[in-house]
């Protein structure tokens, strides 16, 4: 059982609400698709994706949908193999948000809960 490595609360996704767009992640001249968006926060994120980065690696998360496009930055927290069990195999890991950048950090949570956090 893995231990709570999160340093602040996160929405959580499930398989049936991910985000509409398209999400990746770039991480030097390498841009991976984010294969499940996990959970969010204005302070960091954990997802899904087809190969491991190194924990201490700088990344960009980039989100498109139409003509709006967000992006942040952050660095890599953890890294490991996802549970075989689980739906995409791949590999899991954690991002904490920079936070010089806490306003497009915001704006990368907004565009991506809104759609599921709208109440009425």
């Amino acid at each position: 059982m893995n231990s709570e490595r999160r340093s602040a609360d996160r929405y959580c996704f499930n398989l049936d609400l991910q985000p509409k767009g398209e999400l990746t992640l770039l991480f030097g001249e390498q841009i991976f698709e984010v294969w499940k968006l996990v959970n969010i926060s204005p302070f960091g994120t954990g997802l899904s994706i087809g190969e491991p980065i190194t924990t201490g690696s700088k990344v960009t998360l980039r989100y498109r949908y139409g003509d709006d496009e967000v992006k942040t930055f952050g660095t890599v927290a953890w890294s490991e193999a996802e549970n075989s069990k689980e739906e995409g195999g791949g590999f899991r890991i954690g991002v904490y948000f920079h936070k010089d950048k806490t306003a497009l950090n915001v704006a990368l949570f907004k565009r991506l809960t809104d759609p599921y956090l709208k109440i009425g």
